[in-house]
């Protein structure tokens, strides 16, 4: 049986979350479900979709994961679709189409009935067929499109990298749209000698750093996260609070040669 994951903008202060597990383990007792987070800001697709992001490869293949944000927009759609070996369920929101640069291999419309509780009578029901081995075709109708939605692109040319804050985390880090993959590209493309220069708010830096630690408390700093996006934060601080930066505050690398 495959193991379940359950996300959501529910918070855990009521019954929800428990409600959809709920559905689950009455009907199958031994079902592996895990959460990833239910501290979702409200209605924030952007943010699930970063957080979905950053973790969904680190489960096996074939994990089923439960995506219950925003769960009662208006005419929304249940969705179950494939992406990358991967099993989403959730709703047409275009939070699917930010999680990943891959396409679905397969999507398909569930029955939403007129429950007042989808992400407990629809999503987790679908989820622990799949899970079960049952197959898309299986819980929906196949359709050939989704909602799509766009992120902030970068703008990257040989002098510059401009980017954005798309996440602030719960410690108050930033993290944003500029990834190492694409500083790399364009160290290697300047050359030995190559210098850069990271801009955000008020603050300039000329060197990343490797870890938290790096600086002193109260310091900032900034590196390539484990999901290998540029994040600004300050040691044992609230980076958001103190440099007053937030989604969508700029953030440059510009490069010069020696």
């Amino acid at each position: 049986m495959a193991l379940i994951t359950f996300m959501s903008d529910f918070g855990t202060v009521d019954h929800y979350v428990a409600a959809v597990k709920a559905a689950i383990v009455s009907e199958s007792p031994t079902q592996p479900i895990t959460d990833i987070t239910h501290n979702i800001r409200p209605f924030d697709i952007a943010h699930a979709a970063n957080v979905l992001r950053s973790v969904y490869k680190d489960f096996p293949d074939k994990t089923v994961h439960i995506v219950a944000v925003d769960a009662m927009r208006e005419k929304s759609k249940a969705m179950a679709v494939e992406i990358d070996g991967h099993l989403f369920v959730g709703f047409d929101s275009g939070i699917f189409s930010l999680i990943s640069d891959k396409k679905p291999s397969q999507i398909v419309v569930l029955e939403n009935g007129q429950s007042t509780f989808p992400a407990k009578d629809v999503l987790a029901k679908t989820a622990l067929k799949l899970a079960s081995g049952k197959t898309l075709r299986d819980v929906g109708t196949i359709v050939e499109g989704m909602t799509e939605l766009y992120a902030r692109q970068l703008k990257v040319t040989k002098r510059e990298i401009a980017g954005h804050v798309v996440v602030v985390d719960h410690y108050g880090n930033l993290i944003t749209n500029i990834t190492k993959s694409e500083f790399d590209k364009i160290m290697e493309i300047n050359g030995v000698g190559v210098r850069y220069a990271i801009r955000f708010g008020r603050e300039q830096f000329q060197n990343l750093h490797s870890y938290y630690s790096d600086v002193e408390s109260g310091d900032c700093f900034v590196f390539f996260n484990s999901s290998g996006q540029l994040q600004i934060g300050i040691n044992k601080g609230n980076a958001s609070e103190l440099l007053g930066l937030s989604v969508d505050s700029p953030v440059l690398i510009e490069f010069a040669n020696g």
